[in-house]
């Protein structure tokens, strides 16, 4: 005769084992959740989160048609990408395309040198032969005055989609030399 009150099976105690640690671990889970709601975010997120918040001061542009001078980059919205270009000061971004190493930090103080405001050096998503100036809408000046500063002078172009760097690369830049081989030498 069997007691009723004995030890259970073996498989019995297994399956109570694995149902309460998959308890547990929902509940950790859920737990988790509301603690990340509950928590406010990070002071750059939450800035990111309320929008643009800075106001806009523009002065006159240069008259010698060169790159613009130490305004204040507009982070206010616009009706229009050509205003908000107008507005806003080019941030350049030197992308080596030439499959040689250093060739975006050799060309980066020429940037510099000629007044514009530079993103750090980065890396072109593919190598290419010839060089090309991108430009956001509204500055196919700014991109056209970074082409003059080099022999041979880039192509300008419109900035494809995607753009010819990795997004984590782009650091807000409006104007991409994407350096090729031509460039490199």
């Amino acid at each position: 005769m069997s007691d009723p009150t004995g030890p259970a099976p073996a498989s019995s105690r297994m399956g109570a084992t694995s149902a309460r640690g998959i308890a547990l671990l929902v509940g950790a889970v859920v737990l988790g959740i509301v603690l990340l709601k509950a928590t406010d975010p990070p002071e750059p997120l939450a800035d990111a989160a309320e929008g643009p918040v800075q106001e806009a001061t523009t002065t006159a542009p240069p008259t010698t048609g060169g790159p613009a001078d130490d305004s204040t980059t507009s982070s206010s919205s616009s009706s229009s990408t050509t205003e908000a270009a107008e507005d806003a000061r080019p941030l350049v971004l030197v992308a080596n395309a030439a499959n040689q190493a250093g060739v975006a930090g050799r060309l980066t103080p020429t940037v510099e040198e000629a007044d514009f405001d530079v993103a750090p050096p980065a890396n072109a998503t593919v190598d290419v032969a010839t060089s090309t100036v991108y430009f956001a809408p509204g500055f196919e000046e700014a991109a056209a005055d970074v082409a003059e500063l080099f022999d041979p002078h880039p192509a300008t172009a419109p900035l494809p989609d995607p753009p010819p760097v990795a997004p984590g690369d782009l650091a807000d830049a409006n104007v991409i030399l994407v350096a090729g081989s031509d460039l490199a030498g």
